[in-house]
């Protein structure tokens, strides 16, 4: 275990070099407590001894900004940098699992993620900027729990669990039961996202994803959907989930799209009437990236048109 005292002032980057060789979290942070342990036992053994004043690092992207201007405020950091396996993209006979501190980038760019996963993959490119797909973590982005954030429609859509770790043993969660409400999550302040793991999907399966917002970069959804959906040999719709960011408090599966459209093929689908019910479903508000009419009129169309490129694909 590493622990430092944080030095006081703001170190100045140097020129050249990785940027992962001249930031170092303890020079920026003026917290007395600073903790860079080398395994996940140690990890939960010191969140368990410090109780909630301890705030845990991935990436660190959202945390920094939203602690920029208070960094007093916090009593101490955690840091997941150094413990083997966090890192790591594994795949099982039946499942994939992802460590918490894989970043968007190595989503992005991971050729599992692109054959299992196409949608996660496409929304993890479409995070934020190089610099922060670079730094970013599927878990940072979990444990945020932003209405907004960009990998969590996809995880919805394709069924996923976190496995969460603390030092009276470990728990397993679906995706649909972890948000509670805007950055709000069931996980214990005691306990560490350690796996994402998300089942193998069949062979015909196929998804959609479509992000709106304000920009073409650097934006903030003002809307995302995730759909997926699979088929049986004879092109019958076995499930599908439409999942849907920013339109409530957490990101939502309209269920009632496969009450309606499970057991049948999806030429037979009316993609109006489906784009409706999305629009029906959903609770978005106004705020500055949209009005609630607004996000209204753009779920439709967004669903009609993944509806339109899934069957598509199932054709080819």
């Amino acid at each position: 275990m590493k622990e430092s005292a944080a030095r006081s002032g703001n170190r100045q980057g140097t020129s050249g070099g990785d940027f992962k060789d001249c930031f170092r979290p303890e020079d920026y942070f003026t917290a007395s407590k600073y903790f860079a342990p080398e395994s996940l036992k140690e990890a939960v053994e010191i969140l368990e001894g410090y109780g909630g004043d301890l705030k845990v690092l991935a990436g660190g992207t959202d945390l920094l900004v939203e602690y920029y201007e208070r960094l007093y405020e916090v009593k101490g950091w955690l840091d997941l940098k150094n413990i083997p396996g966090l890192k790591e993209i594994k795949v099982f006979e039946d499942r994939i699992e992802i460590g918490p501190l894989v970043t968007h980038t190595e989503l992005e760019k991971s050729e599992n993620i692109k054959e299992y996963y196409p949608v996660l993959n496409r929304a993890a490119a479409d995070v934020g900027s190089p610099q922060i797909r670079n730094r970013g973590t599927i878990g940072g982005n979990i444990i945020t729990a932003s209405p907004a954030g960009d990998l969590l429609a996809p995880l919805m859509a394709y069924d996923a669990e976190f496995k969460l770790v603390s030092t009276r043993g470990e728990r397993i969660v679906p995706v649909g039961q972890f948000f509670t409400g805007p950055k709000r999550t069931i996980i214990s302040s005691n306990e560490i996202l350690s796996r994402i793991i998300i089942p193998l999907p069949g062979e015909r399966t196929y998804g959609s994803w479509c992000k709106v917002g304000k920009r073409k970069a650097l934006i903030i959804s003002s809307i995302t959907l995730a759909l997926v959906v699979k088929f049986n040999k004879e092109r019958v719709i076995k499930d599908i989930r439409a999942c849907l960011g920013a339109v409530a408090p957490t990101p939502v599966e309209i269920k009632e799209v496969r009450k309606r459209a499970r057991g049948k093929r999806i030429e037979d689908l009316n993609f109006s009437e489906l784009g409706e019910l999305v629009a029906e479903r959903i609770s978005p508000i106004d705020d500055i990236r949209g009005t609630a009419e607004y996000r209204r009129d753009v779920a439709r169309e967004i669903m009609i048109n993944a509806l339109e490129e899934i069957a598509e694909k199932a054709a080819e």
